[in-house]
């Protein structure tokens, strides 16, 4: 059988999604499976195993010509099944133009008259994103899988370069010693926790623990990672962003202590890593709906009752967007010694010998 998946959103949705897509693999083994994803998170389905091609949408750089060139790519494959993951316009027009003859999607999809196999939710309660996939590949024929792990292969390429990417920026002495990953970005400024405050969080952990910190981030967002770097003038204090790939990014997570992030989806590539620490710190957004998978982390959000909005906007702390590094008040109101205790703790508890 020749199968169809698409699944378009963001890094961290994707990464959500890959359970959904073992469950179709578990149930068609012989089955060639490709799964159609954009540019920004190519990296997650390019070196899955239960995906045999993959066809990438770049959403900047696509024409028109770019997109009849796809169709044309799509129905040469002749799928005998297509599965939308997403239930968006655009989903489901790539799946009713793939020619597939059977074509899974939600019911309540805008244009689920484009699929001919509806997929029921009346009825079914709000639940995490990782189960509301698993759903959809169980109804369109997938294997059930009690305990979904994310799926995310790297290469020894990857690791190597993380490997001399800290032997460089770092003194050999390094891995004797904590190191806490931080991130500051973020794709809506309403989930961004303030950047003075992983200042202050950086600086109390180099003063308690001689910590080294790494910055973690992607193109396009290296005034945040300066903002915090022109404070330390010391060795402690790198910044990784926009100098990795997501799959080295990935690696690089793997040999942090700690990772403190907003609701993101470096939050569940660090969720996946077992040994690593993560501290998700959210706002507008729901954690029981797309916190982070795993059991190594800790949830932090405050109780104001306007959360989880899910808003892109505050009405209640407007941000000027020229103002990059302002945060809403939710995201205010967890402070940086509620995150440096949670560390101390731990590292107590653990009773990891701290530098001195």
């Amino acid at each position: 059988m020749n199968i169809l998946i698409i699944k378009l959103s963001s890094i961290g949705d994707c990464l959500l999604a890959t359970p959904a897509i073992e469950s179709i693999r578990k149930a068609h083994p012989d089955s060639f499976i490709t799964w159609l994803i954009e540019d920004k998170a190519k990296d997650i389905a390019l070196l899955n195993p239960h995906v045999d091609e993959v066809l990438i949408i770049d959403k900047k750089n696509f024409k028109i010509k770019n997109y009849l060139s796809l169709i044309k790519k799509l129905r040469s494959r002749r799928y005998d099944l297509s599965i939308d993951l997403q239930g968006v316009d655009r989903t489901s027009i790539f799946s009713f133009l793939s020619g597939a003859p059977v074509r899974y999607v939600e019911e309540y999809a805008n244009l689920g008259f484009l699929g001919n196999k509806k997929i029921p939710r009346k009825g079914r309660p709000l639940e995490h994103a990782v189960k509301f996939y698993l759903f959809l590949a169980s109804n369109a024929g997938g294997k059930k899988i009690e305990e979904p792990n994310l799926t995310f292969v790297t290469s020894e390429e990857d690791k190597k370069f993380v490997l001399d990417f800290l032997e460089n920026n770092f003194a050999k002495s390094a891995k004797k010693e904590i190191f806490i990953g931080i991130n500051p970005t973020g794709t809506w400024k309403t989930k961004r926790w303030p950047v003075k405050y992983f200042i202050e969080l950086s600086k109390k952990m180099i003063n308690s623990f001689n910590a080294n910190i790494v910055i973690f981030g992607g193109k396009g967002e290296d005034h945040l990672a300066d903002e915090i770097s022109e404070h330390f003038n010391g060795p402690n204090v790198v910044s990784a962003v926009g100098k990795t790939t997501l799959k080295q990014a990935k690696e690089l997570l793997a040999e942090m202590d700690y990772f403190v992030t907003p609701d993101s989806g470096l939050m569940h590539i660090a969720s996946s890593i077992s040994r690593l620490k993560t501290i998700a710190l959210f706002g507008p957004t729901d954690p029981e709906l797309t916190g982070p998978v795993g059991k190594n982390f800790t949830v932090l959000r405050d109780n104001l009752i306007c959360i989880p909005c899910f808003k892109k906007e505050c009405p209640l702390n407007k941000i000027e967007n020229n103002n990059l590094t302002e945060c809403v008040l939710c995201m205010k109101r967890i402070t940086p010694d509620t995150v440096f205790e949670i560390i101390k703790r731990d590292l107590e508890i653990n009773k990891i010998k701290i530098p001195v």
